[in-house]
């Protein structure tokens, strides 16, 4: 992982905006990669399936709070995010350059609510990317797998179990621990699926 002091104006201005459309409205949300599939869908690992007619699109939101100290949430703090940020950067491959920002420190975790959240510009030979790591505890299992959402499953020795998904606008990989962390990685390109596995699985990004 390398970083960078310059950048394209045009990069500049969009990330710009995203961020500050993010920080005025204090609102993020979020949906899936891939439209569902209209055809009954098997894929690797999974024992259970759940068919795009059985399924409604799935959107969330969460509010930005920059508190670190919740005692909600007693799983994080601000030496938590440093540990947490410095193993997202020791898990980048290492041809990959990250790309400073003017208003924040890129792929620094900060708290938004129950969740916390590293987003950052990546760039591997001029090719730049938004790179955006969520990261949560739960106590909820891993599930179904969701036909038409998710292309692959695949379960580690650990018990940690990977979904894996890829579609015109990039990947993600989203890693529900056996320790009750949920770790999801998305990147709008640069990165290949294979990449962003392997970071949902850094140990350093747990939540215990």
């Amino acid at each position: 992982m390398n970083s960078a002091g310059t950048r394209g104006s045009t990069s500049a201005w969009s990330t710009a905006a995203v961020i500050v459309a993010i920080v005025v409205s204090g609102t993020v949300v979020a949906g899936f990669l891939n439209d569902p599939q209209s055809d009954a869908i098997a894929a690797p690992g999974c024992d259970e399936v759940v068919q795009p007619e059985d399924m409604q699109r799935i959107n969330y939101a969460f509010v930005e709070d920059k508190r670190y100290a919740d005692p909600t949430y007693g799983w994080f703090s601000e030496t938590k995010a440093t540990t947490m940020s410095d193993a997202l950067l020791a898990a980048l491959p290492n041809n990959v350059v990250v790309l400073p920002y003017s208003m924040f420190e890129p792929l620094r975790f900060v708290p938004f609510g129950s969740e916390t959240t590293a987003t950052g510009t990546i760039s591997i030979d001029g090719a730049e990317s938004e790179l955006v790591v969520v990261v949560q505890q739960t106590d909820e299992p891993a599930g179904p797998y969701f036909a038409g959402y998710v292309d692959e499953r695949r379960t580690l020795a650990d018990g940690t179990v990977i979904d894996i998904s890829e579609g015109e606008n990039g990947g993600r990989a989203r890693a529900h621990t056996s320790d009750g962390s949920l770790i999801d990685v998305s990147a709008t390109g640069a990165l290949t699926v294979e990449q962003l596995a392997d970071i949902a699985a850094t140990p350093g990004l747990r939540t215990r």
